[in-house]
């Protein structure tokens, strides 16, 4: 029994060696269940954390299995924190790259912002920021638009342009929409943006003069994924330290990271 447990156990490493998707699929579906299990806790409803009392779609899937860690306040913490601290006189939020309005959507159930403008390229994604809106009361204070094209501030009145935080996720299209100009349309505004050099052609230098763009008119300073406290959570410490740490995770394929632009 133990040569055939031997056998077993080569043969099942060498198979995993050469396929290494099988093990990031196993840990991937481990990862959602979890995250399923916080969901029903909490009843689809954040915790904790600046959105505390958003409450997600339960019938959308999009972004599942990020949800438990958005519901325990966890998912892109140094983000939240960088935008709790803003000044209350900043009373716009526009999202470029919305998804499900998670942002959009977040910062206004506890009146981070007034208003926020919800740039989505994908018609299921505005569906669902129109869903989540509704859900959570403040359709009145939300505006959902289509693509964030080269002009897209002009949809957007002088009024709420000069009290704007920009924040923007669009997975590699922050290099080809903001330049100089953009920078001065919205110099009087706290901008983030997530990069992602990394995953396009000549990334480190697009970013370079991404940030030179940006030096005359903003500060500029990064974030990246930092520490975690899980401790406080009386939620997952039945949970084994394996699947407690896991939810941590945000399915990412290396470590990315925010830049922060504060008017000079």
């Amino acid at each position: 029994m133990d040569k055939w447990m031997q056998t077993v156990s080569t043969i099942t490493g060498f198979i995993l060696e050469q396929h290494p998707e099988i093990i990031q699929n196993i840990v991937q579906s481990q990862r959602a269940q979890i995250s399923k299990q916080i969901v029903k806790f909490h009843d689809s409803t954040i915790a904790y954390g600046p959105f505390k009392g958003f409450k997600f779609d339960p019938a959308s899937s999009w972004g599942v299995d990020d949800r438990g860690a958005m519901i325990l306040g966890l998912y892109e913490q140094e983000v939240l924190e960088s935008l709790s601290n803003i000044d209350k006189s900043y009373k716009t939020f526009i999202d470029l790259g919305a998804a499900d309005g998670y942002y959009g959507i977040g910062v206004l159930v506890n009146s981070l912002f007034n208003k926020s403008y919800c740039f989505e390229i994908s018609e299921v994604g505005q569906q669902v920021i129109n869903k989540h809106a509704i859900l959570n009361k403040v359709d009145e204070r939300v505006s959902i638009m289509g693509e964030a094209r080269g002009d897209f501030y002009k949809n957007i009145p002088p009024q709420d342009l000069r009290n704007s935080v920009l924040f923007v996720d669009i997975e590699g299209g922050e290099f080809e929409l903001f330049d100089k100009n953009t920078f001065e349309v919205f110099k009087n505004s706290i901008i983030f943006i997530e990069l992602h050099n990394q995953f396009v052609i000549d990334g480190d230098n697009k970013l370079n003069k991404l940030k030179s763009d940006a030096q005359a008119t903003h500060l500029v300073s990064e974030m990246s994924m930092s520490k975690r406290d899980l401790s406080k959570f009386n939620e997952l410490k039945t949970l084994s330290d394996t699947d407690r740490w896991m939810i941590c995770s945000e399915g990412r394929p290396c470590l990315m990271s925010w830049m922060r632009l504060d008017p000079i």
